[in-house]
């Protein structure tokens, strides 16, 4: 199922590769588009979908950007 983010905080190519790299550790994550210009994450994750969403988002505010939700 496809989950689209809000991220704040990203400002060039190493902050949305730092999120990719992080996200892409995750086995239920796949097909990880981070855009640092418009401050957008989508990406595909198995279910339990809200389960999943909180580790995602953890993992991003754990290396200092900021979830929209």
């Amino acid at each position: 199922m496809k989950l689209e983010l809000k991220i704040e905080g990203m400002t060039c190519n190493s902050c949305s590769n730092a999120i990719t790299k992080r996200l892409s550790k995750f086995d239920f994550t796949s097909n990880i588009h981070i855009d640092h210009e418009a401050g957008t994450g989508v990406l595909e994750v198995t279910d339990p979908v809200e389960d999943h969403k909180e580790q995602v988002v953890k993992a991003i505010e754990q290396i200092g950007y900021k979830v929209v939700q």
